[in-house]
């Protein structure tokens, strides 16, 4: 017998090797294996059997060892699930399969528990009609067919308490359910109520910090078909489900649902929407905010839409909204309005957020007079200034790549004097404390949650408390206000957050405001405050009235107009390499390889960081639903020259 197998390892091929006799009853498709590779023994996974051989009769075959499993810890979904990531975003075949299967050697499927208790709580209140409507829809589906529906309405009108009753519905029917969250540290009052509701033992936390011996004991419960409900971020729904019944997305237009820092890349939409209609399960995405691509999936009828309109009781008040400008008499950062807001809650004893997304390494040039930012005179991106040996100090777009000097003159007051501004939080942090010099201050983003110790956790249990004084974060702190005390929020720097070089800026943009007009919206009181210079760049007027179909619906017609997704596809290849000239030629030469495949190029666009070793720049790929599978499929299996890497992103959320 042979058997084709596969390495953890960035070549995209399998290899031969020969099954001894006494291995024959074992090496199935989707075990793994110890077989030698190179010079070492080494894990692998047989992805086909067969008593004919396919390599050269002149080949000396090695055998393989040892199979390690005693059954495939995956279902029959294992390959057909690999051949979909491979074709939608890339990656060598080996790298996804051991994605989905650890690698360990010693991290086998124990046996199932004989005994199960189910015993669900269900709250005794009165639903909705939206809620009533949404149930008896999805309770009329027939079992084990495929429906993907949008739980799509504001906040406080009931769409994750109808999510919890349909995974009620499927535990009582011993199946399996998988709901997933943007962010699991953000998430633990829900768990805590999916815990009391379902009871703990039937509750898989699954994220990617867990320790090993629970990540051995949730795999070998699911794997084996055990009735729970999974509460994960993304890398759930690679888990090896055998009877998945219901998947939920919960907050569906967040972006931390696609995965393009480490391989295998995906998007956890276009996954499960795989998934689910593998296992012939229901498919729910629950939003407030739905994403651009979600909405056309609508209008082309591929998702039936459930409107929650109705707010469930006590929870329906209109937050007031200001907008003012980035600064005042007192602060460059804070406008007069703001401080006076922040002085009146000190003196009631609530918590207030600030937010400023200050994202990567760039320093943006501002107009010294009034605030606003040099922007590019080709896409109208906000500038960055960088200086470099090789290009020296000057302005660039990091949308499209053009560049401009430092002489510039203010679109709104024609002032002549800039100024470069960098910092984020820590910055906003030390004003603050100076304003306030009494007040709790705690500092919530990604740096703060490195580490348990951080003030991180702190500031996110402040929120549900109200420890805290002022908590100051970044765009992560307004997905952490479920159950929050947080009556006055208040975004720090608008155009910060509208350009840039990625095309969703306004899509994220309204995803926040509204995020936060539906929390504030739930609170007696509710204040949100937005500074910005330029007050005509936004249309704030659904804001105001509470309406995002209407910021959707301008969204999906600028897309349309400029050839974005999701009425293009974009793939965005990225290239490292130390020399200046050898990075510039491999850039042009995969340009010419995905220019006749492609509707446009834009790029290159530099995006290297001043302590970075690499020199770095990307091209985008824009192209149609007919050619975009055939030019990704060409730029990954490109092999760039020596002292050059690429790194290939179909549908890409990271532009920084």
């Amino acid at each position: 017998m042979y058997c084709k197998v596969v390495f953890d390892v960035p070549l995209d091929r399998d290899f031969d090797y020969l099954v001894p006799d006494e291995l024959a009853a074992k090496a199935v498709p989707g075990v793994r294996v110890t077989a030698p590779f190179g010079r070492i023994l080494t894990g692998g996974m047989i992805v086909a059997v067969s008593d004919v051989r396919t390599a050269p009769e002149d080949m000396k075959l090695k055998e393989i060892v040892s199979v390690v499993d005693e059954r495939p810890l995956f279902g029959s979904d294992l390959f057909p699930l690999a051949r979909f990531m491979k074709t939608h975003w890339g990656c060598p075949v080996g790298q996804i399969l051991f994605s989905l299967i650890p690698p360990q050697p010693y991290f086998k499927v124990d046996n199932s528990p004989v005994s199960i208790h189910i015993d669900i709580k269900t709250p005794a209140f009165t639903l909705t009609s939206s809620q009533e409507n949404a149930l008896k829809t999805i309770r009329a589906f027939p079992a084990y067919e495929f429906h993907p529906v949008l739980f799509n309405g504001p906040a406080y009108t009931g769409k994750t308490e109808t999510v919890l009753r349909l995974a009620g519905d499927v535990l009582a029917g011993y199946g399996q359910t998988l709901i997933t969250i943007p962010d699991i540290a953000a998430a633990r009052q829900f768990i805590a109520e999916a815990e009391t509701r379902f009871g703990a033992n039937n509750v898989f936390c699954w994220h990617s910090r867990m320790l090993l011996s629970k990540k051995k004991k949730y795999f070998s419960a699911i794997s084996n078909g055990l009735p729970c409900v999974v509460i994960s971020t993304r890398s759930g729904a690679l888990l090896p489900f055998k009877n998945l019944r219901l998947a939920a997305v919960l907050d569906e237009g967040d972006d931390n649902y696609k995965q393009e820092e480490n391989k295998p890349y995906y998007h956890l939409r276009d996954l499960l929407m795989f998934r689910a209609q593998a296992h012939g399960a229901v498919l729910v995405f629950a939003s407030a905010t739905p994403s651009a691509e979600m909405l056309k999936m609508v209008q082309k009828k591929q998702v039936l839409q459930i409107p929650f309109t109705g707010a469930v009781p006590g929870h329906h008040f209109s937050p007031q909204i200001k907008i003012t400008d980035k600064k005042g008499e007192k602060s460059r950062f804070l406008s007069d309005f703001l401080v006076r807001q922040l002085t009146e809650n000190l003196q009631k004893k609530e918590t207030s957020l600030l937010i400023l997304n200050r994202r990567g390494y760039s320093t943006a040039y501002y107009c010294l007079n009034c605030g606003s930012y040099a922007k590019c005179k080709k896409c109208g991106a906000i500038l960055s200034r960088e200086n470099t040996p090789e290009h020296g100090d000057r302005l660039v777009c990091k949308k499209c790549g053009h560049t401009e000097s430092l002489q510039q003159e203010c679109p709104q007051c024609h002032n002549l004097i800039f100024k470069s501004r960098g910092g984020g939080t820590q910055k906003i942090v030390t004003e603050v404390q100076k304003l306030f010099p009494k007040a709790k201050l705690l500092r919530l983003d990604s740096d703060t949650l490195k580490t348990k110790a951080g003030q991180g956790f702190e500031a996110l249990n402040a929120l549900k408390s109200g420890a805290a004084d002022i908590i100051v974060g970044t765009r992560l702190a307004s997905g952490a206000l479920r159950g929050a005390k947080v009556t006055l929020a208040a975004v720090l720097d608008a155009e910060l957050e509208l350009d840039g070089p990625d095309f969703r800026a306004s899509e994220k943009y309204g995803q926040m405001l509204f995020g936060l007009r539906g929390h504030l919206s739930g609170v007696p009181d509710g204040r949100l405050i937005v500074q910005a210079a330029d007050k005509e760049a936004y249309d704030y007027s659904p804001l105001l009235s509470g309406d995002y179909s209407q910021t959707a619906e301008t969204e999906l017609l600028l897309r349309e107009s400029f050839s974005y997704p999701p009425y293009t596809h974009l793939i965005k290849v990225l290239i490292k390499a130390k020399d200046t000239t050898l990075l510039n030629t491999e850039t042009a030469k995969i340009k010419r390889l995905g220019h006749t495949r492609a509707i446009e190029v834009l790029g290159p666009v530099w995006c290297a960081k001043k302590t970075d070793v690499l020199k770095k720049q990307y091209l985008l790929f824009k192209t149609d639903e007919a050619r975009w599978l055939d030019l990704l499929a060409v730029l990954d299996s490109y092999t760039p020259a020596k002292k050059v890497t690429i790194k290939v992103a179909a549908d890409p959320y990271d532009f920084y």
